[in-house]
Formats: C-alpha cells, sequence, structure tokens
C-alpha cells in the first residue's frame, strides 16, 4: 500500500514537472530568436534595420491579423528564402511568447493561447 501512495505521489509530481517545462517562455523564445533568426530579423530592437522584405520581429507580432496558427506554419514550412530550421513545437510555443511581448495592440487576440492550448501546426510529413 505504501508502495502505491509513493508511486502515485512520485507519478503526480512528473506530470506537474512536464507541465511546467511545457508552458511557454518569453525568455527562452527571445534566446532561440537571437540564435536562429537575427540573421535576417531584427529580433532585439536594436536600431539596426532588417534587410529588405525581412520583417522585424515587431513587425511580424504587430502584423494585422497576425495568429499564432500562422506563425507556427510559417515556422513548420517555412517558405524561400527562409531556412528550414528544424525547431520543435515547443520552441515554436516558446518564440510566440517572445512575440507576445512586443505586441502593442492590447485588443487583438494572443499568440500564447491560454491554458496551455497550442495551435494546430501541419505534419512535416
Amino acid at each position: 500500500m505504501c508502495a502505491a501512495v509513493a508511486a502515485t505521489g512520485i507519478a503526480a509530481l512528473a506530470d506537474w514537472a512536464l507541465a511546467q517545462a511545457a508552458e511557454p517562455s518569453a525568455d527562452r523564445g527571445r534566446a532561440l530568436a537571437m540564435r536562429l533568426c537575427a540573421n535576417c530579423h531584427l529580433v532585439d530592437g536594436s536600431g539596426k534595420s532588417a534587410p529588405e522584405g525581412i520583417g522585424t520581429f515587431r513587425g511580424v507580432a504587430n502584423r494585422p491579423g497576425q495568429s499564432a496558427d500562422r506563425i507556427g506554419n510559417v515556422l513548420m514550412l517555412p517558405h524561400m528564402p527562409m531556412p528550414d530550421m528544424q525547431i520543435t513545437r515547443d520552441e515554436i510555443q516558446d518564440i510566440l511568447a517572445y512575440l507576445e511581448t512586443l505586441r502593442t495592440n492590447p485588443d487583438v487576440a494572443p499568440l500564447v493561447k491560454p491554458g496551455g492550448q497550442k495551435p494546430q501546426y501541419p505534419s512535416k510529413t
């Protein structure tokens, strides 16, 4: 009996730890953006300008009609000249959390869905 209670407690703790790890992080998203995206996109608002025709992260975040699904689709199935970075869905959630911090219109729908709901991304296969 004691072993069953301990096993249940350990399983619950593991589930809690996984749920915490799955929470999107703007800090991780910014770090990913700096590592993967900064060569083309202006990520940090440093005052430099992005190359012609390439959106800044602030511009991407504030584009009219922008959605988490649209951004996720572009990251999962990128278009030329954007490289296929092979990032995970959790990494996309982190990037979305970072983009959320750059949004200036409080009346638009959030990019990061409440309650851990994740956008539906296409399959790469």
